[in-house]
């Protein structure tokens, strides 16, 4: 089993740790002990790695389910279920909106555009990604004192996997991004620039 297989079925038993801890947190409030949480992510890892169901395990299935989750997002759900006090406070509501939509258009442009017109694509950037890692300089040093330094250290954890081949894909968006992430982003900042209308 290679590291990208590993990655992944590990990333499995994250995601259903932290569903576990986002039920127990919700239902019972927040755990003292730290023990008690790495007692969940270790048995969600062991449950979803050995356990089989139709001759594989369930993480097998699971990665079938949704794929793997970008290293970004897999920190942030690790911190979720290890240490809930230091997960990064999303970035401004305005920022938060506008980088959602610059980001998730062009990803997605060939999905609802002619393709004769789609002349640049976002996604491609990824596998030539010069470009996008020196955008990705110029915003961290722009945004540094707004985004926060977790956020931050996450990305640059995600540049450290890309550049190690963590992931079995190329592409550093897959890195960076997925369809979650994104999905969360778009929802923190359009409902705060709605809350911020209708105060």
């Amino acid at each position: 089993m290679n590291a990208a297989s590993m990655y992944g079925l590990f990333a499995q038993g994250v995601i259903v740790a932290a569903a576990v801890c986002a039920v127990a947190l919700r239902h019972r409030g927040p755990c003292p002990r730290p023990m008690r949480q790495v007692m969940v992510l270790a048995l969600s890892v062991l449950a979803v790695l050995l356990v089989p169901m139709d001759g594989v395990s369930i993480a097998c299935h699971l990665r079938g389910l949704w794929g793997d989750p970008s290293v970004v997002t897999l920190g942030v759900l690790l911190l979720h279920v290890l240490r809930p006090s230091a997960l990064p406070a999303w970035p401004d509501h305005r920022l938060c909106a506008l980088l959602t939509v610059l980001v998730t258009l062009p990803l997605h442009a060939p999905l609802f555009l002619p393709v004769p017109m789609v002349t640049w694509d976002l996604y491609t950037l990824g596998l030539q990604p010069w470009v996008l890692l020196a955008a990705l300089a110029i915003t961290a040093v722009l945004l540094r004192r707004r985004a926060g330094g977790p956020w931050t250290a996450l990305v640059g954890v995600a540049l450290l996997a890309w550049a190690a081949g963590l992931m079995e894909s190329d592409n550093l968006w897959d890195y960076l991004a997925d369809p979650v992430l994104l999905l969360a982003m778009a929802f923190a900042g359009f409902t705060g620039i709605w809350t911020s209308l209708h105060r």
